[in-house]
């Protein structure tokens, strides 16, 4: 026990001996009055209440200490607070009270009581009416209850009295000031109608207690859900950041370091208690955009190209539009979305200045940026902490709050100490496992094999067939350089887009055997089928394709191949033909630009069952180069034959509506469909 405690019981003690010396000499009254509030106290200690936003309880049986100091001498009364005291010790407690407790505690009621009783007669002694006085007097009493045991509480728990005062006693008083309005209105009764109708009282307390008590469970059970529901806020907040993670494998250590940092920073700043935990969340979630991201730009190692920095650019915005749906009841999103900005308005995506930024995400890019240099990253090795505050230090001013980045500098050291600490022990996402369950996927396994690598039989062993297997691979190989080699030049000397197409189409086939061959040049967001040839020419429409939408144009969109996707999702697939299902094949490559922008998509379509292979997609795009050029010329030339004149923006949206099936310019449509 400290000190100051210990001296604090002594004067509790020695100011109740003190008080009892101030009421001495009043002769005891009302003995049958005395018995039956003893008896009502010591069978109502029991019942005890608790209050809200308090871990104390209170008694119901205060009216009764109200009514001895209203109705008996000081020393009865003084009797009756004792007595009650010793008994909530004692009754229904979940800690058993030491010696040295119930006697601060008996001590410090006693006081209590006889300053309630001065004030009492004092105030009556004034000509005040029963019910002010008792209020008063009942205000007296909690006052000089409550703080002395703030004290002793804050005092060995080594916290602030007046901050356990506030939290924990100051709810106590409307319940006192019921007390006396009880109290008040029993001996009203008892004078008006006799003393034994004023035992009344002890069934109105209990129907208040049971009362009481059912609306607290009710309210405990709401908090209790309010906090199992924080509790789930943040396992999904911890789990989306593992969501993170499993795309940018370098966040996971990352993560838990900002959340130790923001949080200590936020301490040492005194941001307020929402914004606190706005911050928590955030430091998890501020990336999440970056799942919108594509992967091989997140885990690029070099630096970005100008076209995949603005890809990245849109996480910030992508993350707030996110968090808004989760509707926190804390600011995040404002911190997620201007993560990025800076001091000096060079940042993005809003190009906010100086406090324009949030507090929370001017706090959030500075630690941030400082755990991103002192971590590992695809692209560079992890920076010692001070050549990472250096870094941090100096671009302060520019692109950081330069107060917060002060207030880093000097406690970045034990700030690292504890980031170290709290993850040591934290466990990262697997995603390294084997699961040896599944034999295949319900639209099966993509070809493995080429061409050339059929299975060789017969009697000569495997040694034959590693020769046989070798010969044919080198055999088909000559065949396929020689015809990528003529197709090349025919390509370079045709000038029609319908002459380009059809010679694409006749010297592709033997390559690579399909049923129809189609060519979507992109327009906008979508794109317009130009040339459509092969026996099933007649299962796709002349319809726009929207970016994005069905096999072609996911690979306009993502500029990627596909082998052996399903046809029939494309847009303008006539389901009615049954010339294709969702068992045939597709392969499809975006065509490029010079500056490697796509301007086009081809793809061929095969009624077969996975019918190409991933030779087929190296030689289609070994020639998709030519063929995308002698594409671009073969248009240019044909609008710059038809109009007289250099190409011009007009041109180009004629040629859009040339291709989409326009009835004016029907005759200068390019689709071909068989019969």
């Amino acid at each position: 026990m400290a000190l100051r405690v210990k001296v604090l019981v002594c004067l509790a003690v020695a100011g109740a001996l003190a008080s009892l010396g101030t009421i001495l000499g009043h002769p005891a009254q009302h003995w049958v009055y005395f018995v039956v509030y003893l008896a009502a106290i010591l069978l109502s200690s029991g019942m005890k209440v608790g209050l809200p936003k308090s871990n104390g309880t209170m008694s119901v049986n205060f009216p009764f200490i109200l009514l001895g100091i209203l109705q008996l001498s000081p020393l009865q009364a003084v009797a009756l607070v004792a007595c009650s005291v010793v008994a909530q010790c004692r009754i229904r407690v979940i800690k058993s009270f030491s010696f040295v407790q119930i006697l601060f505690n008996v001590a410090n009621a006693i006081t209590a009581t006889v300053l309630a009783w001065h004030g009492y007669e004092r105030l009556v002694g004034m000509h005040f009416e029963v019910a002010p006085a008792l209020a008063i007097a009942a205000t007296i009493y909690f006052f000089s209850n409550t703080i002395p045991v703030a004290l002793v509480i804050g005092w060995s728990q080594k916290a602030d009295p007046l901050t356990i005062w506030w939290r924990d006693f100051v709810w106590f008083l409307p319940f006192y000031l019921v007390g006396a309005v009880l109290a008040a209105l029993a001996n009203l009764v008892g004078v008006t109608y006799g003393f034994m109708t004023s035992l009344l009282l002890l069934p109105m307390v209990y129907i208040i207690y049971r009362s009481y008590t059912e609306q607290m469970a009710i309210v405990r059970d709401r908090e209790q859900h309010a906090l199992e529901t924080e509790a789930l806020y943040h396992r999904t907040i911890e789990g989306l950041a593992m969501a993170i993670e499993a795309k940018d494998q370098g966040t996971h250590r990352h993560l838990f370091r900002v959340r130790v940092y923001v949080e200590e920073m936020g301490k040492l700043m005194g941001l307020d208690e929402p914004l606190m935990k706005a911050l928590h969340i955030a430091a998890f979630l501020h990336d999440i955009g970056k799942l919108a991201v594509p992967e091989h730009i997140i885990n690029k190692p070099g630096k970005l190209s100008p076209e995949e920095f603005e890809k990245m650019k849109i996480h910030p915005v992508v993350g707030g539009d996110i968090l808004e749906r989760v509707r926190f009841p804390y600011p995040v999103v404002p911190i997620v979305r201007s993560h990025h900005e800076a001091w000096d308005g060079s940042g993005y995506p809003d190009g906010l200045k100086g406090e324009e930024i949030p507090i929370g995400a001017r706090l959030l890019s500075v630690v941030d940026c400082f755990d991103a240099l002192a971590s590992e990253r695809p692209y560079r090795k992890a920076s010692p902490i001070e050549q990472a505050m250096a870094h941090v230090k100096s671009r302060a001013g520019k692109q950081f709050d330069p107060s917060i980045v002060n207030l880093l500098d000097e406690h970045h050291r034990e700030l690292e100490q504890k980031a170290r600490a709290r993850i040591e022990d934290m466990e990262p996402l697997k995603t390294d496992m084997m699961v040896h369950r599944g034999a295949a996927p319900g639209a099966g396994f993509e070809a493995e094999l080429s061409e050339g690598e059929g299975k060789a039989s017969g009697a000569n062993g495997e040694g034959m067939k590693a020769h046989v297997t070798s010969l044919n691979l080198i055999s088909a190989a000559s065949r396929e350089a020689q015809a990528v080699f003529e197709l090349s030049q025919m390509l370079g000397s045709s000038l029609s887009t319908h002459e380009t197409g059809a010679m694409m189409f006749s010297r592709l086939s033997p390559l690579i055997p399909c049923d129809c061959m189609a060519v979507y040049l992109k327009s906008d967001d979508s794109l317009l089928p130009m040339f459509i040839e092969g026996v099933c020419a007649r299962a796709f429409s002349t319809r726009y394709v929207p970016i994005g939408e069905g096999l072609s144009g996911w690979v306009a969109q993502s500029a990627r191949p596909i082998v052996n996707g399903n046809p029939t999702v494309e847009p303008n697939y006539v389901a009615s033909t049954g010339l294709l299902s969702a068992t045939s094949s597709a392969l499809s490559v975006p065509l490029r630009e010079l500056n490697g922008g796509i301007f086009g998509v081809l793809t061929l379509y095969s009624a077969g069952s996975t019918a190409f292979t991933k030779d087929h997609l190296r030689i289609l795009q070994a020639i998709e180069l030519q063929f995308s050029l002698s594409l671009q010329n073969a248009l240019r030339s044909r609008i710059a034959e038809a109009e007289g004149g250099p190409l011009t923006e007009v041109e180009k949206q004629q040629l859009a509506d040339d291709a989409s099936g326009d009835p004016k310019s029907a005759e200068a449509t390019e689709i071909r469909l068989a019969p």
